[in-house]
Parts: C-alpha cells; sequence; structure tokens
C-alpha cells in the first residue's frame, strides 16, 4: 500500500503569494517613479497584488482540472 500524496496547496498558495508580492513591488516602484504620489503608487501596488493572485489561483485551478 502506498501513503496517501501529500496536499501542497499550501506550498502553492505560498508561491502564488510570494510571486504576487515580486509584481506588486515593482508595479509600485514604477508607479512611484512614474510621477505618481505614494498613495497613488500603494494603490497601484495592490491592485497589481490582487489581480496576480487571482490570475495565478485560477490558473492553478485550471492546470489541476
Amino acid at each position: 500500500m502506498h501513503a496517501p500524496a501529500p496536499d501542497l496547496r499550501p506550498l502553492w498558495l505560498t508561491v502564488i503569494l510570494l510571486a504576487a508580492s515580486g509584481v506588486a513591488l515593482v508595479a509600485g516602484v514604477l508607479s512611484y517613479l512614474g510621477g505618481m504620489t505614494v498613495p497613488a503608487a500603494v494603490l497601484a501596488g495592490g491592485g497589481a497584488f490582487s489581480a496576480t493572485t487571482f490570475l495565478l489561483i485560477a490558473i492553478r485551478q485550471f492546470l489541476s482540472a
């Protein structure tokens, strides 16, 4: 008998959130360097984080189906 396969969802979530954090950081910095105020750059980074997180979770769900 084989042992059940480990649940890899926490690992995938960690990878997705790290990737989204990197995208958010780059988006925020580029927005600030492009002339946005700091609060607007933070909002741009937050939007990039949310969009990247949702996109990567959707891709992960699609590939595991």
